[in-house]
């Protein structure tokens, strides 16, 4: 359970307990590849998250996207969103 580290702040508030880790691997040119794995619950999980920014600098800000994917997996998500499945005709000329 992510009780302090670098993704702390991101799993704070969170409704289920998640495991995990950030991290940053070198690239080319002086950049740096962020990244973070997490899992959840954590004492018996049904869910891992890897998320992998190239040049993302640190892991910090792909745990949030971690936070946000597992938030609309169990359904943690309060707005209701209406898919609009009509079809509208669309045309471009190209010259």
């Amino acid at each position: 359970m992510i009780l302090d580290g670098t993704a702390y702040v991101r799993f704070k508030d969170f409704n289920i307990s998640v495991g995990g880790k950030t991290g940053s691997a070198e690239a080319a040119g002086n950049k740096v590849h962020a990244w973070f794995v997490g899992f959840a619950p954590f004492e018996n999980p049904e869910i891992a998250i890897v998320v992998m920014v190239e040049n993302g600098g640190h892991g910090n800000y792909t745990a949030e996207v971690v936070r946000d994917i597992m938030a609309e997996y169990f359904g943690m998500n309060t707005q209701n969103v209406e898919e609009d499945m009509s079809a509208k005709p669309y045309v471009q000329i190209m010259n």
